[in-house]
C-alpha cells in the first residue's frame, strides 16, 4: 500500500485502492474508488467529486436501490452526458 501523510492534492485524479490517507487534503480531486483496501484518517475533501468502478459501484447501486443512499443527482439542463 502506499502512504500519504499531511498531503495537499488539487485538480488530481487519485485511485483510493491501496493508498493510506492521513491527515491529508483533497481539493478539486476526482477520487476514484473500486472496493480495494484503503485506509483514509482525519481527511478533508473540498470540491471534489466522487468515482466508483467495480464493487465500489455496485455497492452503491444495491444501497440505491433499496433506499438506503439517495440517487444521483441529474446534471444541470444543457450538460453533455457521459456513456460508461
Amino acid at each position: 500500500m502506499h502512504r500519504y501523510e499531511g498531503q495537499v492534492f488539487e485538480n488530481q485524479h487519485l485511485v483510493l485502492d491501496e493508498g493510506v490517507f492521513i491527515n491529508c487534503v483533497f481539493r478539486n480531486c476526482s477520487l476514484e474508488y473500486s472496493g480495494g483496501d484503503t485506509y483514509v484518517q482525519n481527511c478533508q475533501g473540498e470540491g471534489c467529486q466522487l468515482v466508483w468502478r467495480g464493487a465500489a459501484q455496485r455497492t452503491v447501486i444495491l444501497l440505491q436501490g433499496l433506499g438506503l443512499l439517495p440517487p444521483p443527482p441529474a446534471p444541470p439542463a444543457g450538460s453533455p452526458t457521459r456513456v460508461q
